[in-house]
């Protein structure tokens, strides 16, 4: 206990609240529930200087962080004649969709290529002849792509 406390207990052990002296029972309970007294437990340490190889957390190997930092050049793929485009905007886009958190614009727009490029040129290709260069415009939200060619939309394609 603290001795700066208010209230402090009696000086002498043996004798009781009342007055009455203890007897040796009495001192065993004591004894007993000064052993249960709960040991404070450090919720965290700090740790300052190099740390040895015991004492670092144990990792396990994690695969290289992709590049999140904004594109500044389209995207291109080519398909049945046609250049296909997505600009950096509709690159950042696609990381509304679903499935892409900590993928990079690179790796979002070649997966919306791979599944979608074959798609998108078959639904233009009665409207616009081989070879053009077509901006994919995404809008995530609707889940719609808008074909452009030059400034005018040219086919719609939901994914």
């Amino acid at each position: 206990m603290n001795p700066e406390d208010p209230i402090l207990p009696p000086d002498e052990p043996d004798e009781d609240v009342l007055g009455l002296e203890a007897d040796d029972e009495d001192e065993e309970e004591l004894e007993a529930l000064e052993l249960l007294e709960p040991v404070p437990v450090p919720v965290a340490e700090a740790v300052t200087g190099a740390l040895t190889k015991e004492a670092a957390p144990a990792r396990k190997a994690a695969a290289p962080r992709p590049d999140l930092t904004d594109r500044r050049e389209p995207l291109y793929r080519e398909c049945r004649g046609y250049r296909l485009r997505l600009d950096p905007p509709d690159l950042a886009r696609l990381r509304e969709l679903a499935g892409s958190r900590g993928k990079s614009d690179d790796e979002l727009g070649e997966a919306f290529f791979d599944g979608q490029a074959e798609r998108l040129a078959a639904s233009i290709a009665d409207d616009v002849a081989a070879p053009s260069e077509i901006r994919v415009v995404v809008d995530p939200y609707s889940r719609q792509a808008f074909l452009a060619l030059e400034n005018r939309i040219r086919g719609i394609l939901s994914f």
